[in-house]
């Protein structure tokens, strides 16, 4: 009896211990959770605007069915208590801020947002997730399925119906990177956990169509640059909108990949030369947020029916000066292109250099005809004009002193309705007095063919030709030329009018200009002899600010007000003595 009970207390102890060491092994602990999504987006789930996906800009979350399980062997006598804890990133800033906790399940179309930091997750605010048009009964809800296959127990979290809870189907969750955990309780309190990450990606590339047939000419420059655009039928894809694909371009065979240069920008064009004659294959790429990227291959038929490869082509050069003969600088030369059987109409643009002139290094072809050259500057509308223009104009309207050339009349014409009276005389006086920046029916330059003939004695009774058209049956053998006309200046900026007046009998002093200045002026003075020049500078109150006297030379001379006898914006009195003969006037600085 007494081994017999020695025996059986020693299987009891045994049995304990074996129960002491048992527990349930995790069978897919290896396992990865990876969402690799490649349907297409699913509005009736997370669609809602407190919702948003900063990349795609939308509030219809993408989201894709998601398997997760956790598979134990389970050969002990305990039961096991099984608890799953889902973390969700649902804002997108890296934090996993919502809990789907198996223990306290949220209500149907539920999940408790923000509640990963309360205690127990507990509270949050409740959101939806199940936009689809059904009664509230057959939305879903978080549920925990429950098979044992063998010695082999399945746990999965999923979607249940409340009108069908033995119906499960896997959970269709929003992509960003989630987290699953799993405690598994067993034994006197014993806990065996498992931690998962969770992706959630696109992985579908986005469809792209190509045109097919295209065929262009290659351009005066000697080149012609097509874009992705120009090839593209169309572009979709299963979660980024159109207006968020990006396009690529590249000649076939030149790289692999996405197109793009060195800062990650993508190549957006091809340009072809004359030496890339024929039939060019490309290929035309679209890639979606996510990096997800393809391409179509299509075919370009590159010809020369302009004959721009032609060496025979005219380069033409041309040059403006003004009627007084200086070289506006900075002006700039249009070539407008006609339209043709295999261009539309088209410009090119060339800016002048310090000697007003330009040349067009790529050429016209000569296959091209009636190309229409323009220069055209509309900078500076108050440099060289001065009331002293104003005065000329008056004149001329009096039939005091007529103007002496027809660009003086373009000059005039400030309105542009080819009549000078008192009109032109106010837009002139408008602009001098700072009311207008800029001339509202001009500009402030106006070019004329040098060539042209003017009508007498209206010049202005024709209209003035303001370009000039290169015709390929009558090229040019010398420079286009131009006349340049700054508008209201009448005088070539005063000074050269007023020394072409001969003094007889007394000095000659003539206006200060420009005025209004924005820094000094100067005052023309032709000398009959050598003489003292005395200059005073008085403001608006007539006290005196600045006073020099200088020795001058006989002849021609331009005597400086400097910036600093006027040190503030205002009106200013000015007088010039030249021995007998006395000048004075108003300067206004701005």
């Amino acid at each position: 009896m007494q081994k017999l009970l020695l025996t059986l207390l020693a299987c009891a102890c045994l049995h304990h211990w074996a129960m002491a060491q048992c527990s349930p092994q995790i069978l897919n602990a290896q396992t990865p959770v990876q969402g690799c999504d490649l349907s297409t987006n699913n509005a009736g789930f997370w669609n809602e605007i407190y919702w948003w996906e900063p990349q795609l800009q939308t509030h219809d979350l993408p989201e894709t069915a998601m398997d997760l399980e956790l598979i134990l062997r389970d050969t002990c006598p305990d039961t096991l208590q099984v608890r799953c804890l889902l973390f969700l990133d649902l804002n997108y800033d890296g934090i996993q801020e919502t809990v789907v906790d198996s223990d306290q399940f949220p209500n149907p179309n539920v999940v408790n947002y923000n509640n990963a930091f309360n205690p127990n997750y507990s509270g949050g605010t409740p959101r939806g997730f199940d936009q689809r048009p059904v009664p509230v009964n057959q939305k879903y809800r978080f549920a925990l399925r429950t098979t044992t296959i063998g010695d082999s127990s399945h746990y999965s979290l999923q979607w249940s119906q409340a009108d069908a809870p033995d119906q499960y189907t896997l959970p269709e969750l929003p992509y960003g990177d989630h987290k699953i955990r799993w405690e598994v309780s067993f034994g006197s309190g014993q806990t065996l956990i498992q931690e998962k990450n969770i992706q959630i990606n696109d992985c579908k590339k986005p469809v792209v169509v190509c045109l097919n047939g295209l065929s262009v000419n290659i351009l005066p420059t000697e080149l012609i640059t097509l874009w992705a655009s120009d090839f593209l039928q169309y572009m979709e894809d299963n979660t980024t909108t159109a207006n968020l694909l990006k396009t690529g371009i590249r000649k076939a065979g030149n790289g692999t990949g996405f197109p793009q240069d060195n800062m990650g920008n993508p190549l957006t064009s091809v340009t072809y030369g004359c030496n890339e004659l024929g039939e060019q294959p490309i290929e035309l790429w679209s890639m979606d947020i996510a990096g997800n990227a393809d391409f179509c291959q299509t075919n370009v038929i590159v010809m020369d029916n302009l004959e721009a490869c032609n060496p025979s082509k005219f380069l033409p050069v041309a040059c403006v000066e003004t009627f007084c003969g200086d070289r506006p600088e900075e002006v700039q030369f249009t070539f407008d292109f006609p339209p043709s059987p295999f261009f539309p109409p088209f410009s090119l643009f060339v800016l002048g250099d310090e000697s007003g002139c330009a040349k067009l290094d790529q050429g016209v072809p000569i296959a091209f005809s009636d190309v229409i050259l323009t220069p055209t500057k509309d900078d500076q509308p108050l440099e060289e004009i001065s009331s002293f223009d104003m005065v000329i104009l008056q004149k001329h309207i009096d039939g005091v002193d007529l103007l002496d050339n027809p660009y003086q009349w373009i000059a005039a014409d400030a309105n542009k309705d080819n009549v000078l009276d008192s009109l032109d005389i106010q837009e002139c006086t408008k602009l001098l007095l700072g009311i207008y920046t800029e001339l509202p029916n001009n500009s402030s330059w106006r070019f004329v063919d040098k060539s042209y003939v003017f009508p007498t004695p209206d010049p202005l009774s024709a209209p003035v030709p303001g370009s000039i058209v290169i015709n390929s049956n009558n090229i040019p053998t010398t420079p286009l030329e131009f006349i340049a006309v700054k508008i209201c200046d009448l005088s070539c900026g005063n000074l050269v009018g007023f020394y072409d007046q001969m003094p007889e009998n007394q000095h000659l002093i003539g206006e200060a200009q420009p005025n209004p200045t924005h820094e000094g002026a100067l005052v023309p003075i032709q000398l009959i002899r050598p003489e003292k020049i005395l200059l005073e500078v008085l403001d608006a109150s007539g006290r005196l600010i600045f006073q020099r006297e200088t020795a001058w030379p006989q002849g021609p001379a331009a005597l400086e007000i400097p910036a600093e006898a006027m040190p503030q914006a205002g009106l200013y009195l000015w007088h010039v003595r030249a021995g007998n003969t006395y000048k004075s006037g108003k300067l206004v600085r701005q």
